[in-house]
């Protein structure tokens, strides 16, 4: 017989856990007067579900705070990097210095790109003329992993300290400058692959 009235209590109590998991006063007495041979046993097991509920809401209130602490740190930390990115002007790197830095060469881009070695060539050196096709410039930030930015400033130091040619017997070396348009036009690619290089802008 205590083993039914066990199992009757246990189901009552686990219906109540079930429905009331913080339970209030007048669930309590909604509870008891439903079954008052249990009410001391109901009230027990409020009185722990109400601690638990209390301290599971202690440890939320941990967590959004800890939370809080951190993302409040992280933007912190985002706005001084900004700051310092802000106060150190952008120093200009030649392509040459840019593709070492990333262990390439001109011949290991062009091989990458599908372009031939004297348009990279030009363009690091200093011989290619603005304006530079899209396509050009976007796959060479690709493949040096830097902004359109950081390609205007290289450019720009190419241009103003160009590499010279081979000195001749007959005379000092010279650069010839050319439009990117004529460099591409003029190069050892096939047609397909120079017609890619003019197209898309």
């Amino acid at each position: 017989m205590k083993d039914v009235r066990d199992k009757e209590r246990d189901r009552v109590l686990m219906a109540f856990h079930e429905a009331c998991e913080k339970p209030s006063v007048d669930q309590i007495l909604e509870w008891t007067e439903r079954f008052p041979k249990y009410a001391d046993d109901i009230r027990a097991h409020a009185a722990v579900a109400r601690d638990l509920a209390a301290v599971r809401v202690e440890e939320a209130e941990d967590i959004s705070e800890s939370v809080l602490n951190t993302a409040y740190s992280n933007a912190l930390n985002a706005i001084y990097a900004a700051q310092q990115k802000d106060a150190q002007p952008d120093v200009a790197a030649s392509f040459h210095d840019i593709a070492a830095a990333r262990n390439l060469d001109v011949i290991e881009m062009a091989r990458a790109m599908d372009i031939a070695r004297g348009v990279l060539a030009d363009l690091f050196d200093g011989a290619m003329l603005r304006p530079i096709r899209k396509r050009l410039m976007d796959a060479v930030c690709q493949a040096l992993a830097i902004t359109a930015g950081a390609f205007d400033r290289a450019l720009d130091l190419a241009l103003a300290n160009p590499r010279l040619g081979h000195a001749k017997s007959t005379g000092a070396p010279t650069l010839k400058r050319r439009t990117c348009d004529e460099i591409i036009a003029s190069s050892r690619m096939s047609p397909d692959r120079v017609r890619y290089w003019l197209e898309g802008d």
